[in-house]
Protein backbone atom coordinates (compact mmCIF):
# COMPACT_ATOMS: atom_id res chain seq x y z
CA UNK A 1 0.00 0.00 0.00
CA UNK A 2 3.03 2.44 0.75
CA UNK A 3 4.17 1.71 -2.43
CA UNK A 4 1.20 2.42 -4.42
CA UNK A 5 0.66 5.76 -2.53
CA UNK A 6 4.38 6.85 -3.19
CA UNK A 7 3.61 6.34 -6.59
CA UNK A 8 0.71 7.66 -7.09
CA UNK A 9 2.13 11.30 -5.31
CA UNK A 10 5.04 10.99 -7.68
CA UNK A 11 3.11 10.59 -10.61
CA UNK A 12 0.83 13.68 -10.03
CA UNK A 13 3.70 15.81 -8.80
CA UNK A 14 5.10 16.79 -12.03
CA UNK A 15 1.06 17.51 -13.38
CA UNK A 16 0.77 20.13 -9.99
CA UNK A 17 4.17 21.44 -10.65
CA UNK A 18 2.99 22.31 -14.28
CA UNK A 19 -0.10 23.94 -12.96
CA UNK A 20 1.61 25.98 -10.61
CA UNK A 21 4.19 27.09 -13.40
CA UNK A 22 1.44 27.80 -16.54
CA UNK A 23 1.81 31.99 -17.19
CA UNK A 24 -1.49 33.54 -16.92
CA UNK A 25 -1.86 35.53 -19.64
CA UNK A 26 -3.47 39.27 -19.58
CA UNK A 27 -5.76 40.45 -22.21
CA UNK A 28 -3.62 44.15 -23.80
CA UNK A 29 -5.29 46.96 -22.76
CA UNK A 30 -7.89 47.87 -25.62
CA UNK A 31 -6.49 50.85 -27.84
CA UNK A 32 -8.14 54.24 -27.10
CA UNK A 33 -10.76 54.90 -29.29
CA UNK A 34 -10.20 58.86 -29.13
CA UNK A 35 -7.06 57.80 -30.55
CA UNK A 36 -7.92 56.24 -33.99
CA UNK A 37 -8.45 58.95 -35.68
CA UNK A 38 -7.50 62.92 -36.12
CA UNK A 39 -11.65 64.46 -35.60
CA UNK A 40 -11.96 61.45 -32.98
CA UNK A 41 -8.62 62.79 -30.82
CA UNK A 42 -9.89 66.23 -31.43
CA UNK A 43 -13.95 65.74 -30.31
CA UNK A 44 -12.04 64.23 -27.09
CA UNK A 45 -10.12 66.70 -26.30
CA UNK A 46 -12.28 69.42 -26.26
CA UNK A 47 -15.21 66.89 -24.58
CA UNK A 48 -12.41 66.72 -22.14
CA UNK A 49 -11.95 70.41 -21.50
CA UNK A 50 -15.79 71.29 -21.43
CA UNK A 51 -15.56 68.15 -18.22
CA UNK A 52 -12.56 70.06 -16.88
CA UNK A 53 -10.46 66.55 -17.37
CA UNK A 54 -7.37 68.41 -17.59
CA UNK A 55 -5.60 64.73 -17.14
CA UNK A 56 -7.29 63.55 -19.83
CA UNK A 57 -6.61 66.37 -22.10
CA UNK A 58 -2.42 66.01 -21.63
CA UNK A 59 -2.90 62.72 -22.20
CA UNK A 60 -4.31 63.43 -25.46
CA UNK A 61 -1.81 65.60 -26.30
CA UNK A 62 1.61 65.17 -28.31
CA UNK A 63 4.46 63.93 -26.24
CA UNK A 64 6.93 66.19 -28.30
CA UNK A 65 4.77 69.17 -27.63
CA UNK A 66 4.51 68.18 -23.77
CA UNK A 67 8.52 67.93 -23.46
CA UNK A 68 9.15 71.33 -24.94
CA UNK A 69 6.44 73.03 -23.40
CA UNK A 70 7.98 71.70 -20.19
CA UNK A 71 11.68 72.74 -21.02
CA UNK A 72 9.92 75.95 -21.81
CA UNK A 73 8.42 76.57 -18.72
CA UNK A 74 11.46 75.68 -16.44
CA UNK A 75 13.64 77.63 -18.34
CA UNK A 76 11.39 80.41 -17.33
CA UNK A 77 11.24 79.36 -14.04
CA UNK A 78 14.95 79.33 -13.82
CA UNK A 79 15.84 82.56 -15.41
CA UNK A 80 13.49 84.45 -12.55
CA UNK A 81 15.33 82.61 -9.85
CA UNK A 82 18.73 83.82 -11.24
CA UNK A 83 17.77 86.85 -11.71
CA UNK A 84 16.68 87.69 -8.24
CA UNK A 85 19.64 85.90 -6.69
CA UNK A 86 22.27 88.29 -8.74
CA UNK A 87 19.89 91.07 -7.09
CA UNK A 88 20.46 89.99 -3.88
CA UNK A 89 24.28 90.02 -4.35
CA UNK A 90 24.61 92.96 -6.01
CA UNK A 91 21.88 95.29 -3.80
CA UNK A 92 22.85 98.35 -4.62
CA UNK A 93 22.96 98.33 -8.35
CA UNK A 94 19.33 100.41 -8.20
CA UNK A 95 21.85 103.33 -7.63
CA UNK A 96 18.51 103.90 -4.79
CA UNK A 97 18.47 104.40 -1.74
CA UNK A 98 18.03 101.06 0.60
CA UNK A 99 14.40 101.67 1.36
CA UNK A 100 13.43 101.48 -2.06
CA UNK A 101 15.66 98.77 -3.39
CA UNK A 102 14.06 96.69 -0.90
CA UNK A 103 10.59 97.46 -2.45
CA UNK A 104 11.59 96.62 -5.48
CA UNK A 105 13.11 93.35 -4.63
CA UNK A 106 10.01 92.22 -2.85
CA UNK A 107 8.16 93.15 -5.68
CA UNK A 108 10.34 91.00 -7.70
CA UNK A 109 10.20 88.28 -5.55
CA UNK A 110 6.52 87.86 -6.06
CA UNK A 111 7.12 86.76 -9.85
CA UNK A 112 7.46 83.28 -8.29
CA UNK A 113 4.95 83.06 -6.56
CA UNK A 114 2.58 84.53 -9.02
CA UNK A 115 3.80 81.92 -11.70
CA UNK A 116 3.44 78.92 -9.22
CA UNK A 117 -0.36 79.83 -9.04
CA UNK A 118 -0.36 79.44 -12.41
CA UNK A 119 -0.13 75.60 -11.95
CA UNK A 120 -2.96 73.71 -9.75
CA UNK A 121 -1.53 72.40 -6.89
CA UNK A 122 1.85 73.73 -7.02
CA UNK A 123 4.49 74.73 -4.02
CA UNK A 124 7.37 75.59 -5.41
CA UNK A 125 9.85 75.29 -8.70
CA UNK A 126 11.18 72.01 -7.12
CA UNK A 127 7.86 70.30 -6.72
CA UNK A 128 7.27 71.50 -10.63
CA UNK A 129 10.71 69.91 -11.91
CA UNK A 130 9.61 66.38 -10.57
CA UNK A 131 6.60 66.41 -12.85
CA UNK A 132 6.39 64.53 -16.22
CA UNK A 133 5.26 66.48 -19.05
CA UNK A 134 2.17 65.32 -19.15
CA UNK A 135 1.44 66.10 -15.32
CA UNK A 136 3.17 69.35 -15.62
CA UNK A 137 0.81 70.62 -18.65
CA UNK A 138 -2.25 69.23 -16.70
CA UNK A 139 -1.41 71.10 -13.56
CA UNK A 140 -1.20 74.18 -15.82
CA UNK A 141 -4.44 73.50 -17.03
CA UNK A 142 -6.03 73.16 -13.89
CA UNK A 143 -4.06 75.91 -12.57
CA UNK A 144 -6.42 77.97 -14.91
CA UNK A 145 -9.66 77.44 -13.52
CA UNK A 146 -8.96 79.72 -10.14
CA UNK A 147 -8.00 82.91 -12.95
CA UNK A 148 -10.51 82.53 -15.30
CA UNK A 149 -12.62 86.11 -15.82
CA UNK A 150 -15.87 84.95 -17.27
CA UNK A 151 -18.15 81.17 -17.22
CA UNK A 152 -20.02 81.99 -20.56
CA UNK A 153 -19.10 79.11 -22.74
CA UNK A 154 -17.91 78.58 -25.96
CA UNK A 155 -18.85 75.67 -28.77
CA UNK A 156 -16.94 74.08 -30.84
CA UNK A 157 -17.75 72.57 -34.18
CA UNK A 158 -14.99 70.67 -36.42
CA UNK A 159 -15.78 72.35 -39.95
CA UNK A 160 -13.23 69.77 -41.59
CA UNK A 161 -9.66 68.28 -41.68
CA UNK A 162 -6.38 69.21 -43.68
CA UNK A 163 -4.22 66.00 -44.33
CA UNK A 164 -0.50 67.49 -44.39
CA UNK A 165 1.03 63.83 -44.88
CA UNK A 166 -0.11 60.77 -43.84
CA UNK A 167 1.20 61.59 -40.46
CA UNK A 168 0.41 65.17 -40.17
CA UNK A 169 -3.29 66.53 -40.50
CA UNK A 170 -5.02 69.99 -39.50
CA UNK A 171 -8.43 69.93 -37.90
CA UNK A 172 -10.29 73.13 -38.80
CA UNK A 173 -13.25 74.22 -36.73
CA UNK A 174 -15.30 77.11 -35.32
CA UNK A 175 -15.99 78.87 -31.90
CA UNK A 176 -19.15 80.15 -31.24
CA UNK A 177 -19.71 83.15 -29.88
CA UNK A 178 -16.08 84.10 -31.55
CA UNK A 179 -13.83 84.33 -28.93
CA UNK A 180 -13.68 88.68 -27.62
CA UNK A 181 -10.86 90.73 -28.37
CA UNK A 182 -10.59 88.80 -31.76
CA UNK A 183 -10.45 89.97 -35.21
CA UNK A 184 -11.58 86.87 -36.92
CA UNK A 185 -14.22 84.85 -37.16
CA UNK A 186 -13.75 82.23 -34.85
CA UNK A 187 -12.46 79.59 -37.13
CA UNK A 188 -9.18 78.27 -35.60
CA UNK A 189 -6.86 74.95 -36.89
CA UNK A 190 -5.20 72.42 -34.12
CA UNK A 191 -2.59 70.41 -35.72
CA UNK A 192 -3.42 66.31 -34.93
CA UNK A 193 -0.08 63.93 -35.24
CA UNK A 194 0.54 60.38 -35.58
CA UNK A 195 2.61 58.32 -33.87
CA UNK A 196 2.85 54.31 -32.78
CA UNK A 197 -0.58 54.62 -34.52
CA UNK A 198 -2.00 56.85 -32.72
CA UNK A 199 -3.67 60.55 -33.24
CA UNK A 200 -2.36 63.15 -30.86
CA UNK A 201 -3.13 66.85 -30.82
CA UNK A 202 -0.76 69.58 -30.54
CA UNK A 203 -2.54 71.49 -28.41
CA UNK A 204 -2.69 75.39 -30.08
CA UNK A 205 -3.47 78.58 -27.73
CA UNK A 206 -7.25 76.89 -27.28
CA UNK A 207 -6.27 74.51 -25.35
CA UNK A 208 -3.33 76.08 -24.07
CA UNK A 209 -4.99 78.96 -22.41
CA UNK A 210 -8.38 77.30 -21.26
CA UNK A 211 -10.02 78.39 -18.61
CA UNK A 212 -8.11 81.57 -18.29
CA UNK A 213 -11.00 83.71 -20.06
CA UNK A 214 -14.51 83.28 -21.01
CA UNK A 215 -13.42 82.43 -24.68
CA UNK A 216 -11.81 79.44 -23.74
CA UNK A 217 -14.86 77.98 -21.76
CA UNK A 218 -15.76 74.78 -23.79
CA UNK A 219 -19.52 73.48 -23.95
CA UNK A 220 -18.59 70.68 -26.67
Amino acid sequence: MLIACAASLAASAPARAQATTTPVLVAPAAPDPALASPRAAVTAAFDAMSHKQWARVAALSDSAFLSQWRDQQLVYADADKIERDNKKKHQKQYGLPNCVQKYFESQESHYSDTFLKGFAGAKSITQLEGLTPEQLFASWLAGGDAVKSNERSTTRTILGEIPESEYLVHVVYRMTPTPAGTSDDGVERITVRRYNGAWHVVPNDDIRLAGRSYSWQSSK
